[in-house]
């Protein structure tokens, strides 16, 4: 995977891009290992289908991952840097789910060289998360 390289003067209000993945099992078991988050309503079936939620979600910080991966390898790109995250948890993904994260330039900061997007995290019917990010975008 390679990050697109693009400039600041390039980048416009407006501008957008999007990626799709699909959530899987070892995913989850990665992100619960890399974060020593074991919470059972992610990693114990039984536990999470006894739940109001009745069966597994995914980490909302597994999706806030993927805003990272959005930033730092499709908008701006390789010259990212994630100032700030914020967003707001709609309704839970599940494993084998097919997500679209999709960013949206709207506000540019020429002196601060810094962008605004918006951010929603989506399956192809629903809306799953929504927020905003903040990135400069290095020389």
């Amino acid at each position: 995977m390679i990050a697109k390289d693009l400039k600041f003067e390039d980048i416009k209000k407006g501008d957008s891009s999007s990626f799709e993945v699909t959530i899987t099992e070892s995913d989850i078991q990665k992100f619960a290992e890399l974060s020593g988050d074991y919470n059972p309503l992610h990693v114990d079936e039984e536990y999470a289908n006894e739940t109001e939620f009745v069966g597994r979600v995914v980490h909302g910080m597994f999706l806030g991952s993927l805003v990272s991966r959005f930033v730092g390898m499709e908008l701006p790109g390789k010259k990212a840097l994630l100032l700030k995250e914020t967003l707001e948890f709609k309704k839970p993904a599940r494993i084998g789910d097919r997500i679209i994260v999709k960013g949206a330039v709207v506000y540019k900061s020429e002196p601060l060289r810094l962008i605004e997007l918006l951010m929603e995290i989506r399956t192809e019917k629903e809306l799953l998360v929504s927020g905003s990010v903040y990135a400069g975008v290095l020389l």
